[in-house]
């Protein structure tokens, strides 16, 4: 893969790697988590949890809290030498570097299953990229398409 695939001019683009209704759904599973967890605490103090046992809970409960975050916070970028996404530990591949690409998007389901690039890198690699940007997941595609396929333009029917 080459770095000139991406159109000239749109060598550029960064937006949120989820979209709304991932973020939306992922809050309604925190927020019915809570109300669970609240519900419950009264039993949970009282059961006589041994130190292994609160210290798995605690653990369990900020890699929630933490994933979370990042699903709300997380952004995904593309220009003509890379693909970055923000993340716990942030993902960076070279485009020179991929030797294989597969863009996943669901029509009528990115609201469940949030689109995605799966990348194998020379070297490093399979990296999943998320995207919820238009202009992202335009290069996604153009990107899955190869150097074959990118470069050419849709045929004109406005004459």
């Amino acid at each position: 893969m080459q770095a000139n695939q991406l159109s000239q001019g749109q060598d550029f683009a960064e937006g949120a790697a989820f979209p709304l209704a991932v973020k939306l759904l992922a809050s309604l599973l925190i927020a019915a988590l809570i109300f669970w967890g609240v519900r419950a605490f009264d039993q949970m103090t009282g059961a006589g949890w041994s130190t292994a046992a609160a210290v798995f809970m605690g653990v369990t409960l900020c890699v929630i809290g933490l994933c979370y975050y990042w699903i709300l916070r997380s952004r995904t970028t593309i220009d003509a030498d890379s693909i970055r996404q923000s993340w716990l530990w942030p993902k960076q591949v070279a485009l020179a570097d991929i030797t294989q690409a597969k863009f996943i998007y669901v029509p009528y389901l990115q609201w469940l299953i949030a689109p995605r690039l799966m990348v194998r890198a020379r070297g490093h690699g399979l990296f999943v990229f998320h995207a919820a940007d238009p202009q992202v997941l335009q290069r996604f595609a153009h990107l899955s398409l190869g150097p074959g396929f990118a470069a050419v333009e849709p045929a004109r029917t406005d004459k």
